[in-house]
């Protein structure tokens, strides 16, 4: 029950902001997410004993601005966060075990929401407006109808195994429900905000994200198990943490935001 409340209220609120909202808003809750995934990701790593360092947060919200300002290009947000964790790293770390690892963590994670979110935040700024607005309901109505296809296609029928080290519950055919949702969301979509786009192109936009947003969806668990975690936190009542919400749109994102720039 908690778990549809929190869906009732969320979902309408993050609509609104995306449709009617300034662009400045859409990245500031960007950057909250980001930032509370950072938390949670060092939550997991402190548990390992590598807890991972603060700069870490300046870091991702240099890569979070990047892609909602033209002033601040990726490449030298990128460059400025590695010379921030690596200065952090010298003036506060003795050279030992426990520091590279953290260090190491420390880049990982910030790109890992920096870049990937920040993707979503790159995928609202394409113009001329609203096609950037509309980019962003599109990934989340395609990723979201296609996990709800996943689900119940997979609890219906499935039986073989997706990725039973990762994700026991996935199976083959709750995969196969994922990609024909999202194939009909996509298609959906289309004909309501994109109808210049050939019908074949959005078809292969939905496979395209399905299938990435798996992987999403499997990576992050990969790093839960890897801590012998089950959620990254207990933020949103019914849903576990932030990343657990996300973790498909990290991948798919950017995905996305590529076809809409190199293809569409």
């Amino acid at each position: 029950m908690s778990r549809l409340l929190t869906a009732a209220v969320a979902v309408p609120v993050l609509l609104i902001i995306i449709l009617e909202g300034p662009s400045w808003l859409f990245l500031a809750i960007a950057l909250i997410f980001a930032l509370v995934g950072f938390w949670e990701l060092s939550r997991l790593a402190n548990g390992l004993g590598s807890p991972l360092l603060t700069m870490g947060y300046v870091a991702v919200g240099l890569l979070m601005t990047s892609f909602y300002s033209e002033r601040l290009p990726f490449l030298h947000a990128s460059l400025a966060a590695l010379l921030l964790i690596g200065s952090s790293v010298v003036m506060n770390r003795r050279p030992d075990r426990e520091a590279l690892i953290a260090t190491m963590g420390t880049v990982f994670t910030t790109f890992y929401l920096g870049a990937l979110l920040g993707s979503l935040v790159g995928l609202r700024m394409v113009g001329p407006d609203p096609n950037g607005r509309r980019w962003v309901v599109f990934l989340m109505t395609v990723v979201f109808i296609g996990d709800a296809g996943a689900y119940y296609v997979g609890k219906s029928i499935g039986k073989h195994p997706l990725a039973p080290r990762l994700s026991p519950k996935k199976t083959m055919e709750g995969l196969a429900g994922d990609v024909v949702f999202a194939v009909v969301a996509a298609t959906i979509l289309n004909e309501l905000w994109f109808p210049g786009l050939s019908w074949i192109a959005v078809a292969g936009l939905g496979v395209v994200l399905s299938l990435i947003g798996v992987v999403g969806d499997l990576f992050e668990s990969f790093l839960k198990r890897s801590a012998n975690v089950k959620d990254t936190s207990s933020l949103i009542p019914g849903h576990g943490g932030v990343l657990d919400r996300v973790d498909s749109i990290l991948f798919t994102a950017p995905a996305l935001l590529l076809c809409v720039h190199w293809l569409l």
